[in-house]
């Protein structure tokens, strides 16, 4: 194999808009101001959260009003009309139609916080100017959400918007009561439950002080830490570059959060590793889309929706990270073993060990860096709140970079961080802000209680046609928008027809947010399928489908946690060991199932028995699943048998 690409050949961080400014000297005026005033209030805003997660929070709707203005100045801001940075003549009609959408925006900010009390003493008769100006705020926040996520969860909003107004037209059970103007604009504007509902309160405690920190620890160079401690511990075995996707993916997850940025921070240099052995493209991309997805339900940080389930179910957020930690390392486990039989089917070369670096060395270069991780769980299991131990988290790391001249951060890098963490932050704060408009509807007609009773009277009560409809769902919906978009939507919708249904709440949360997930590898819209195959260079629906079908065995965790909440780490110690072995096996047993290989080519016979088993395994009967563990068993003596007879077609077995 050639070992001319290195992990320090991912490609170099572009400077943020704030460096730009302050190390360019060639820039003019013009594009000074144009990069450094959005900066600048990017900086604000994120020093602002930095400052009241140790201080102390403003009072529950202030404080997210402050946030969403914020949120929305910046994305007019960094986020213009199309056709605006143009030399076309309509450049001008483009700048005054935009800096309208900003005026409104910080004439909406200026009335929050200066007529806030006055908008809470008239909680359920909004004056007319509350009306006004609630009116504003959900078109501004219909429109910040379509420039930073796209249509679809916007025109979602609005069709549920369209449902409250026009609801009462509507024949049959799914016609509502009349809803007045001053009722919509109390919900949606004055109180909790519309745009500034629990959703955007969660985003601006709990989830910006992870964001914000996730962007210090990319900024301090943690992420080459993940990439080249992979690269060294799994570099040698076969199929080695995807199995440092995998493990790669695994780690940056555990502080990113993200799947999107996963790709392209992990894939710019385990993509061109897989390609140098011999994957395709398509499947190079695919494995690192696939492991790039777990990121969102990997510990201690996992996806921003993990946040909304721990509030949600008033559980503390370290307790729903522990829970969640066996289900994401399945899924990691799946992926890694899809890489193995998919190495061993194409006789993968492998990495010599003499071209690797000693893991040691790396961890005496660079392991101080992942020291903040273990910062922020310490302050998690000590029980001090999320966003206390986000603040000690982002100061451990400017400490511990400080120790080392290598990777002590300039205060133009902090700055950059803070611009990073806030413009990580609009997306995430749009959609909170867009679901609160899709909160505030449910609650305002009773759809939930609607929709909750049909999947009910469809599934007839049956659990498994329930988990699969709502399954169908959250894939469908996922397709279209983010993962915490999804997960919204069906927590308010999708779990209380599963809880009904006697599915464990933790359980039901879960595998709502898991399957809002896996809409990241999901046809025809797989975001992050796309991302890596602009990295791999192989046909993005290709990649696309090829990702779908490497997550494939991932696809009964979620059932195993609803049916057996011993994976969740709930129940005695036999039922906790025992589901998680089950589950172990069954994941292998999909992964052989969808590749037709273990030790050698898989027949039909022997392929029907191990996805038989896959899915026992899984079925909550204890009888039955020893049942699929023992028809494994035998795939896996026919399979040795064969091993050690040379077969037509099948090459001699390599070690990994």
């Amino acid at each position: 194999m050639d070992a001319d690409i290195k992990p320090q050949d991912a490609k170099p961080k572009l400077p943020s808009s704030i460096e730009k400014v302050i190390l360019d000297k060639d820039l003019s005026i013009k594009d000074r101001l144009r990069l450094g005033l959005p900066a600048i209030v990017a900086i604000a805003w994120a020093f602002f959260h930095v400052y009241t997660s140790y201080f102390g929070i403003l009072e529950a709707w202030l404080h997210r009003a402050i946030t969403f203005t914020f949120c929305a100045t910046l994305a007019f801001l960094y986020f213009p009309t199309k056709g605006r940075n143009s030399n076309s003549p309509k450049k001008w009609i483009l700048l005054v139609y935009d800096n309208i959408w900003l005026v409104a925006t910080l004439a909406l900010g200026g009335y929050m916080y200066f007529a806030y009390e006055g908008i809470i003493d008239r909680l359920g008769i909004p004056d007319l100017n509350d009306q006004i100006f609630g009116w504003i705020a959900i078109i501004v926040t219909l429109e910040i959400t379509r420039r930073t996520v796209g249509n679809g969860m916007a025109i979602l909003a609005l069709c549920f918007l369209l449902y409250v107004i026009f609801g009462h037209y509507i024949p049959g059970p799914m016609g509502i009561p009349k809803i007045s103007e001053i009722k919509i604009i109390d919900t949606m504007f004055n109180s909790t439950f519309g745009v500034f509902s629990i959703i955007l309160g969660v985003m601006s405690t709990f989830i910006m002080i992870f964001v914000i920190f996730g962007a210090f620890l990319m900024r301090s160079e943690a992420g080459k830490f993940f990439i080249n401690i992979s690269y060294a511990l799994t570099g040698h075995r076969i199929g080695g570059p995807a199995k440092v996707s995998v493990v790669a993916s695994g780690f940056m997850g555990m502080v990113s959060g993200a799947a999107a940025s996963n790709v392209v921070t992990t894939g710019t240099f385990t993509i061109p590793l897989m390609k140098k052995v011999g994957y395709s493209p398509e499947f190079a991309g695919a494995v690192e889309s696939g492991a790039s997805m777990g990121g969102q339900f990997m510990p201690p940080i996992m996806g921003t929706a993990a946040f909304l389930i721990a509030e949600h179910l008033r559980m503390p957020y370290i307790d729903l990270c522990l829970y969640a930690l066996t289900p994401a390392l399945l899924h990691f486990l799946a992926i890694g073993v899809m890489v193995h039989f998919e190495a061993q089917r194409h006789h993968m070369a492998v990495i010599p060990r003499d071209q690797l670096e000693n893991p040691w060395d790396i961890v005496k270069r660079q392991g101080h860096l992942i020291l903040p991780v273990f910062v922020i769980i310490f302050f998690l299991v000590s029980g001090y709140t999320p966003q206390k131990a986000g603040f000690w988290a982002i100061l451990s790391v400017l400490v511990l970079t400080a120790t080392k001249k290598q990777t002590r951060m300039k205060w133009t890098t902090i700055l950059a961080a803070l611009e990073t963490g806030a413009r990580n932050a609009i997306g995430i704060t749009a959609v909170c802000a867009c679901s609160g408009i899709i909160v505030g509807s449910v609650v305002m007609t009773g759809l939930g209680l609607k929709l909750s009773r049909l999947v009910l009277e469809a599934s007839a009560g049956n659990i498994m046609l329930g988990l699969f409809f709502i399954m169908i769902a959250s894939m469908i919906l996922g397709m279209g928008m983010t993962t915490i978009s999804a997960y919204v939507i069906l927590g308010v919708l999708g779990v209380p027809a599963l809880e009904q249904m006697g599915v464990h709440p933790l359980a039901a949360h879960l595998f709502v947010f898991y399957f809002a997930i896996f809409s990241n590898v999901t046809p025809p819209v797989a975001v992050t399928a796309y991302a890596a195959a602009s990295v791999s260079g192989g046909d993005p629906l290709k990649t696309a489908l090829t990702g779908f079908k490497v997550c494939m065995a991932t696809l009964l965790i979620p059932y195993m946690f609803v049916f057996s909440t011993g994976i969740l780490l709930q129940g005695s110690l036999w039922e906790i060991t025992t589901s998680i072995s089950f589950a172990v096996v069954s994941v292998i047993a999909l992964a052989s199932t969808l590749q037709g290989w273990i030790v050698v080519r898989l027949n039909l016979m022997t392929r029907l028995m191990a996805g038989a088993s896959a899915v026992m395994l899984v079925v909550p009967y204890f009888a039955v699943q020893v049942i699929g563990l023992l028809l494994f068993g035998c795939v896996l003596f026919i399979q040795r048998a064969k091993g050690r007879t040379p077969q037509p077609g099948n090459p001699a077995p390599q070690a990994g």
